[in-house]
């Protein structure tokens, strides 16, 4: 990127009659008023004032460049990193349908309207298939790098694979570099956890310990599972107790919203 002087001095590179003379208030620069001659272009031979050493809209056009690339930066650490259905990208929450859910939808928002480094919270939805536990997610994880912070969502199953591919040999991936990747961000979203369809075992155990490193930062996690289905083996109940840790839950159960539209087109091609 250009430094600010370097190309303060391209702006200034002019001579002309000496006009005024002033102290900018927004760079606290000296700057010098030159009454000049356009040299070249379709109003040659015209003159204009310039301003020489007012840095202020030097400034503001590195700030602009600044922010651009970093907003370039966050969408690419969520694409690289992130392990999403397909079917969930478009998600936001103005096309979420609430239906029975608005409560949860207010929820949602304000999870990002209130989110503070400084003041981890976890959200836990938990709830029947197809009620949109991941689309709320997916928007939050959204609506928060739009905001310009680091998040990552996670599909936990797809996370497990990528995991155990990296034992390959032949792998250009690294277990290191994801766990480093899923430690370092603002948010994490562990969308679907117990999908995985193990209760036990390496999936289980790897799972924890990702979860685990992530203790004391913000999380969102997502589960078709019940509280009781937690229950079944000892290496469930520590991922749900840590789950639990500083969390909102936000229950989700009801009508599978994928089932209902699916029977709304098989009405309509009746």
């Amino acid at each position: 990127m250009r430094s600010v002087r370097k190309i303060a001095n391209m702006t200034s590179d002019f001579n002309g009659e000496f006009v005024n003379k002033y102290k900018c208030e927004g760079c606290g620069n000296e700057v010098i008023v030159i009454r000049t001659k356009m040299l070249f272009g379709p109003k040659k031979g015209e003159w204009f004032e310039g301003k020489k050493g007012c840095e202020c809209e030097i400034l503001k056009i590195i700030k602009d460049e600044q922010q651009e690339a970093k907003k370039a930066r966050l969408k690419r650490i969520f694409e690289e990193n992130s392990l999403i259905n397909p079917a969930l990208k478009e998600a936001t929450f103005e096309n979420f349908e609430p239906n029975e859910f608005g409560q949860a939808l207010q929820k949602a928002k304000r999870y990002v309207d209130e989110f503070n480094l400084k003041n981890p919270k976890n959200l836990f939805f938990q709830g029947s298939f197809g009620t949109g536990k991941s689309h709320l997610s997916f928007s939050i994880a959204k609506a928060l790098t739009e905001k310009g912070y680091t998040t990552i969502f996670i599909s936990t199953p797809k996370l497990l694979t990528k995991i155990r591919n990296t034992y390959n040999k032949e792998s250009e991936m690294s277990e290191e570099r994801i766990i480093n990747a899923i430690a370092d961000v603002d948010l994490v979203v562990f969308d679907d956890i117990g999908a995985e369809g193990e209760i036990s075992g390496w999936p289980i155990q790897k799972l924890f310990e990702v979860i685990d490193q992530r203790a004391g930062k913000h999380n969102i996690y997502t589960t078709n599972l019940s509280s009781s289905e937690f229950e079944v083996s000892k290496d469930l109940r520590r991922i749900f107790s840590r789950m639990m840790m500083d969390a909102e839950p936000i229950i989700m159960n009801g009508t599978d919203y994928r089932k209902k539209q699916f029977l709304k087109k098989v009405k309509e091609n009746v």
